[in-house]
């Protein structure tokens, strides 16, 4: 795989980009979190050096194969240029349609943001022929967007395959993190949330083969301990779970791994109670919706005792203050341990933005989700892959 600052740019007069400006907006289009663009943005400003035309390429949200007024980036692209300190030009899906990248071609602008890649139909197909409209006007085709290099998609494997490609800055450092978290002899720790077991089974099963322990928390923690005869009320479970955590808990075994689950946590209406007491709690309906101070102390020990550290989704609610206690505690816990910790996970980003601490304050941060569970699961991403057999 070659290094995009490694690359002689003498020849090349015209770059692609594909970068994941899939960014959370409210009501109003307002960008909440801009860390997606900012990861970007050392890729772009490196290109900017160099004396070349950079077509940007990105998905956002998940319109149906046409062209949908609210997935454009159309009603992005001011606060795009503002935070990336860029000025960009949209090319437009009309545009496109009748005329490719012709206008990309013959202007002087220096980016040319392409509206939503979704929007065409050969993006999910992967289809070739839809990639080389793109790819024959390009010179180098970079990947900025490791968050979807678990998609079979166009932008994201075929177009490398098609012409000399390289990964983008952050790119090239999630697969060095991932890569060192797994080959790592260091004692290793996995904090595990989110809600669904069985989105990360799979990544749960590799970690007991690598981990010394893994924590779970989150509203997936809920599942574990009705596993164990511990009663829930009304919190969220995923039904149907049971089979894949016995399978997690024979693998747990069979690799000498701990498993440790919440041993107090805060219900709906603020009480804090041990698990083993919930049983007898007056409210049969009640829903656990973060951890207590015990479960808290529990987790600063694991993390005291451990030389790695990975953390993938929150603890508990986040959305509600009341409930983002356990994650933020755990936030500047880690932000502040001697551990070599790695946070992957758009919902784990936000935790650590609700407690203020800064990125830089751990090893490694990563932007990807789905991306980043699937490459600790010892996965190909067509992705990476395209970039190798380039």
């Amino acid at each position: 795989m070659k290094s995009l600052k490694n690359i002689n740019f003498e020849q090349i007069k015209q770059v692609g980009v594909r970068v994941d400006f899939n960014v959370p907006i409210d009501e109003h289009f307002h960008i909440t979190d801009n860390t997606r663009l900012l990861r970007a943005k050392e890729t772009l400003n490196f290109l900017k050096t160099q004396n070349a035309k950079i077509l940007i390429l990105s998905h956002f949200g998940r319109p149906k194969d046409t062209y949908e007024e609210k997935f454009s980036f159309n009603n992005l692209i001011k606060q795009f240029s503002d935070i990336l300190e860029i000025p960009l030009q949209l090319l437009s899906y009309e545009e496109f349609l009748k005329n490719g990248l012709k206008t990309f071609d013959e202007t002087n602008e220096r980016f040319i943001l392409l509206d939503n890649i979704r929007f065409f139909e050969g993006e999910k197909k992967n289809d070739l022929s839809f990639s080389q409209l793109i790819t024959n006007h390009l010179d180098l085709y970079v990947n900025e967007a490791f968050s979807a290099s678990h998609r079979n998609h166009a932008s994201v494997s075929q177009m490398a395959k098609n012409l000399l490609s390289t990964p983008g800055i952050n790119f090239e450092r999630e697969i060095i993190a991932i890569n060192d978290i797994k080959k790592s002899s260091k004692k290793k720790l996995a904090i595990i949330g989110g809600s669904k077991v069985s989105t990360k089974i799979n990544t749960l099963l590799s970690l007991t083969q690598s981990c010394v322990a893994i924590f779970i928390g989150g509203a997936m923690a809920n599942n574990f301990l009705k596993y164990n005869l511990i009663e829930v009320g009304a919190s969220l479970i995923e039904e149907g779970s049971e089979l894949m955590i016995k399978d997690i808990y024979d693998s747990a075994k069979k690799n000498n791994c701990q498993i440790h689950l919440p041993i107090d946590v805060c219900l709906d209406d603020e009480t804090i109670i041990d698990v083993d007491s919930l049983a007898k709690t007056n409210k049969g309906d009640f829903k656990i919706l973060d951890l207590a101070d015990s479960s808290n102390e529990l987790l600063s020990h694991l993390i005291d005792s451990s030389e790695i550290v990975l953390w993938n989704g929150p603890m508990g609610m986040i959305e509600d203050p009341r409930f983002a206690i356990g994650s933020t505690r755990l936030a500047h816990h880690l932000a502040n341990c001697k551990a070599e910790v790695v946070v992957g996970g758009g919902d784990t980003l936000l935790a650590i933005n609700i407690s203020g601490e800064k990125f830089e304050n751990y090893h490694f941060v990563s932007t990807a989700g789905g991306a980043f569970l699937e490459a600790l699961e010892n996965k190909e991403l067509p992705g990476v892959l395209a970039l190798t057999s380039n």
